[in-house]
C-alpha cells in the first residue's frame, strides 16, 4: 500500500489487526511502526522476527522515503530529519495515535530523531541495535568490545574497508552480501543471513547518499537527555556494527529507558534469539499498556 506522505509516495504494509477478539468484544491492541536499517535496504528483513508478534500488536512496517517500495524522491530531501517527519505525518493522517516506533540500525537514527521532533506522538520506542552516533563509543571501563578485525575473515575485513570509506559500487554490494554479512550475526548465527536477505532489496544510490552525505553529520549525543519517552534498547552482545557500548550509552543517557542485552546475538536480535525477543518486547508493551 501507497500513501502520499509530504512529497513523497511511503510504501508501507500492515502485518496484523488493530484489535484482537476476546470474550465480550474487541480489545485494541498497541500499534508498533517498524523502522528498517540500511539506509539503502527495506523492511523485508525485519518481518521472520517482528511478524512473530501479530498476537499482541498491530505491526506496521514502513520503507522509508527513497527506499525500497517507496518512491524514488530527490536523495537531497532524504535526510534523516525528513524522514522522521515522514513518519509522524504518516500515523497523524491514518489516524494513528501515541505507537511504539521500532528503529533497527539506521532506522534508529530516525525513530531518535522522531522522538526529538515529535514527542507528544509517541506512546514507546524501541531501539534495536542502534546509535545516537556513527563516531565510536568507548566503553567506561576501555573495553573495546566486539570488533569485525577479530573474528572477521581476510576478505570481509577488505571489503569492510572499501564500503565503510564510501566505495559503494554493484561490485562492492556484491562481495559485501557474500562475504561480510555472515559476521553481523552472533557465530553460531550465519546460517541465517542468507533468509533474511533474501527478503530485502538494496539500492544503491540510497547507500552512497547514507554513507557519504547522512551518516558522517549524524551525532545526537547531546540530546538524548531531553527524550522523555519510556524507550526499550535492545542490543547483541556480538554486534560490531552498532556495538554494545553505544545501546548502553543510550540507555543511561535517556531518561526513561532500560537496557536488554542478547548475549547470543550480533546486529539481529529479533532473528537470532527470536523467544526472547519476542518476551523482552511484550514485557515492554505491557508496562506500556499496564498490562492490559
Amino acid at each position: 500500500m501507497l500513501a502520499r506522505i509530504n512529497d513523497a509516495s511511503i510504501f508501507f504494509d500492515v502485518a496484523s489487526s488493530a484489535f484482537a477478539v476476546e470474550a465480550g468484544g474487541l480489545v485494541e491492541k498497541p500499534t508498533i511502526i517498524a523502522l528498517h536499517g540500511g539506509l539503502g535496504f527495506d523492511h523485508g528483513y525485519l518481518r521472520p522476527g517482528l511478524c512473530e508478534l501479530a498476537d499482541i500488536a498491530q505491526v506496521i512496517f514502513i520503507d522509508l522515503r527513497g527506499n525500497g517500495r517507496s518512491e524514488r524522491v530527490p536523495l537531497d530531501t532524504c535526510t534523516l530529519e525528513q524522514m522522521a517527519d515522514d513518519v509522524a505525518l504518516f500515523c497523524k493522517q491514518l489516524g494513528i495515535e501515541r505507537p511504539v516506533v521500532f528503529g533497527h540500525s539506521a532506522g534508529s537514527f530516525v525513530a531518535l530523531h522522531m522522538a526529538l521532533r515529535h514527542p507528544g506522538q509517541l506512546g514507546g520506542l524501541i531501539i534495536c541495535d542502534g546509535s545516537p552516533t556513527v563516531a565510536p563509543i568507548q566503553e567506561e571501563d576501555g573495553d573495546p568490545g566486539p570488533t569485525l578485525a577479530s573474528r572477521g575473515s581476510d576478505a570481509a575485513l577488505a571489503i569492510a574497508s572499501r564500503v565503510f570509506s564510501g566505495e559503494i559500487t554493484e561490485e562492492t554490494m556484491s562481495l559485501f552480501m557474500r562475504d561480510l554479512t555472515p559476521f553481523y550475526v552472533a557465530p553460531s548465527n550465519a546460517s541465517i543471513m542468507q533468509e533474511i536477505l533474501s527478503l530485502t532489496s538494496l539500492d544503491i544510490p540510497m547507500m552512497q547518499h547514507f554513507m557519504q552525505v547522512v551518516a558522517p553529520d549524524y551525532d545526537l549525543r547531546s540530546q538524548l537527555d531531553t527524550i522523555e519517552v519510556p524507550a526499550l534498547v535492545i542490543v547483541g552482545r556480538h554486534d560490531w556494527v552498532c556495538p554494545p557500548s553505544a545501546a548502553r550509552f543510550m540507555a543511561r543517557s535517556m531518561r526513561n529507558a532500560r537496557l536488554v542485552e542478547f548475549e547470543n546475538s550480533g546486529h539481529f536480535p529479533f532473528a537470532e534469539e527470536p523467544l526472547k525477543f519476542f518476551s523482552t518486547v511484550q514485557g515492554f508493551l505491557n508496562e506500556l499498556t499496564g498490562g492490559r
